[in-house]
């Protein structure tokens, strides 16, 4: 039998669909990244009744509530890749989760000096954003590459377009209520072909992890934005703000590079040198970035009617970046492998940073301070990426491979599970499970923990 392991030309296809799936996913990266910028830089000048820092501080609050649905993104990707259906947000959920974000939207609002009604369909847009990043995660696992970056090329016009429109004609309660449609849109859009992996049992990361792990990772980016005010003098922050703000275009170039390399580190279960080797690419393309902004300079400060940033600052804080490109990936890898806890080094990251906060350094300090910074994250990540410790899989507990068979509706298997069995009294529920583990007599594997092993 020819496969596409030994076909020549079925190699190349697929090679050519990766390649092409590749580029549109960053392209759709970019486009969605490039979305918030093209909504700020828009509707400031244009607004009448909404200021430029409501604008920002509302804008803000979307990317710290995009964290969470981006942990589900890639706990999706690691089920499918494992053969498992993907999560599924239920009505119950769903509400929990919408009426939770209502409750916390007057606290956001009197934090960021927005509306209420803004800050509540931002927060509700997690109802909407779970679902289409477990969508979008399951096309990540499959090698969906292309139909992934188009979604995300779709999400990211449609948030720019809706916001925009509302945005100009209410302010920033119609941004609010752009962005969460244009979230809607994808949604709506996005369709899961028909294929699937074959089932395997691989170490996973568990949801809280890969939330923690994103959340400190994106926070980490911009963390020496966040405390430039309180760090540096009032001139000090607006001269590091100049080369600071435009060096995050390294890292939004190079997001791309974390889902592409997912599947293909998740299914080889080791992959060292696949990891390796893409984080040096990385930071070589990283490295091109920067040098192509250092000459762009002049044109960036054009166009946003500011000042030239220094140059040294901005080349330092450009392979700061390129540095936090590679962390992401790794860290990416690192959820990929299933390593238990890959958010360490992020933390340590954003300690170290705050540290300077008792040195009172000048701009030039502070830059080479975050450049240190990243490049000790980024060996930290790599460590724990490449022999940081995994979680467990289920192959090495048959009462879960019973669970799991009896979810599958496998007729050997339990009705109810081996811990809610019917009829039990108090003080049979453990000789019964010793039943399903070892046989009746004690001396053999019962008949579903044979079959749970052999299914393994």
């Amino acid at each position: 039998m020819v496969t596409a392991a030994n076909d020549p030309a079925a190699s190349g296809r697929s090679a050519r669909a990766t390649l092409t799936g590749g580029a549109t996913l960053w392209l759709g990266t970019i486009a969605f990244g490039g979305s918030t910028v093209a909504l700020l830089a828009v509707l400031s000048r244009h607004a009448h009744h909404s200021s430029f820092s409501s604008l920002a501080a509302l804008l803000s609050l979307s990317f710290v509530g995009a964290l969470i649905p981006a942990g589900v993104q890639l706990r999706s990707a690691a089920l499918v890749a494992d053969g498992r259906p993907r999560p599924r947000m239920t009505v119950g959920q769903a509400m929990v989760t919408g009426g939770a974000s209502l409750l916390v939207s007057p606290l956001f609002a009197f934090l960021l000096h927005v509306p209420v009604a803004a800050a509540a369909l931002v927060s509700v847009q997690l109802v909407v954003a779970i679902p289409l990043a477990a969508k979008q995660g399951a096309l990540m696992a499959l090698h969906r590459f292309r139909g992934l970056g188009l979604n995300l090329v779709l999400e990211g016009s449609a948030r720019f377009l809706c916001g925009a429109v509302a945005g100009r004609a209410f302010g920033v309660t119609g941004l609010a209520a752009g962005i969460t449609v244009g979230t809607a849109v994808a949604l709506l859009a996005l369709r899961l072909p028909l294929a699937h992996a074959s089932r395997q049992d691989r170490p996973r990361t568990s949801l809280v992890d890969t939330s923690l792990t994103l959340a400190l990772l994106g926070l980490y980016v911009q963390v020496d934005v966040l405390i430039a005010p309180s760090v540096l003098a009032r001139a000090g922050a607006t001269t590091y703000d100049l080369a600071a703000v435009p060096s995050k275009g390294v890292y939004l170039v190079l997001l791309a590079a974390g889902p592409l390399l997912f599947p293909f580190v998740r299914r080889r279960q080791g992959g060292r040198r696949l990891i390796v080797g893409s984080a040096l690419v990385t930071l070589a393309v990283g490295v091109v970035v920067t040098a192509l902004l250092v000459a762009a300079l002049p044109l960036i400060a054009a166009v946003l009617g500011r000042p030239r940033a220094g140059l040294t600052e901005f080349s330092l804080l450009g392979l700061a970046m390129a540095l936090a490109g590679v962390t992401a990936i790794v860290t990416t890898a690192a959820v990929a492998r299933g390593v238990k806890r890959p958010w360490p080094p992020s933390a340590i990251g954003i300690a170290s940073l705050l540290l300077c906060w008792a040195f009172r350094p000048d701009v030039m300090e502070f830059s080479v301070a975050v450049l240190t910074s990243q490049a000790f994250t980024t060996a930290l990540s790599v460590v724990n990426c490449l022999w940081g410790r995994v979680g467990q899989t289920e192959a090495g507990d048959p009462m879960q491979q019973i669970e799991s068979l009896a979810e599958a509706g496998d007729p050997l298997a339990p009705v109810q599970g081996v811990h809610e069995l019917p009829g039990s009294q108090p003080g049979e529920q453990a000789s019964r499970q010793r039943w399903f583990r070892t046989g009746p007599r004690g001396d053999a594997p019962s008949m579903w923990a044979r079959k749970a092993k052999g299914d393994a």
